[in-house]
């Protein structure tokens, strides 16, 4: 049997905050006024609450690591976006 995949190991990992964290995507990155303050804030937590879930699942004890297998910052990233936007569909 095949370990599961990193997005999937990491929406196990993000579980009930993901919602939260789409809803922050959406803001900032659908926003039709680029220069509105609210989306600036948006990116802003959005860039803290995944750096923050990074720093949580880089130095966690989890089973991604177990198998030698971690994510870069810019992977962990990317996966968390594609996570949102799965979600916002």
């Amino acid at each position: 049997m095949q370990p599961p995949a990193p997005d999937a190991q990491l929406a196990q990992f993000l579980c009930g905050e993901l919602p939260a964290l789409a809803e922050l995507y959406d803001r900032f990155a659908h926003a039709l006024d680029p220069f509105d303050k609210g989306r600036d804030q948006a990116e802003q937590q959005f860039e803290a609450t995944v750096s923050s879930w990074y720093d949580l699942h880089a130095t966690g004890s989890n089973s991604s690591q177990s198998t030698g297998e971690t994510l870069n910052y810019h992977d962990f990233r990317k996966a968390v976006i594609r996570l949102c936007k799965q979600h916002l569909k």
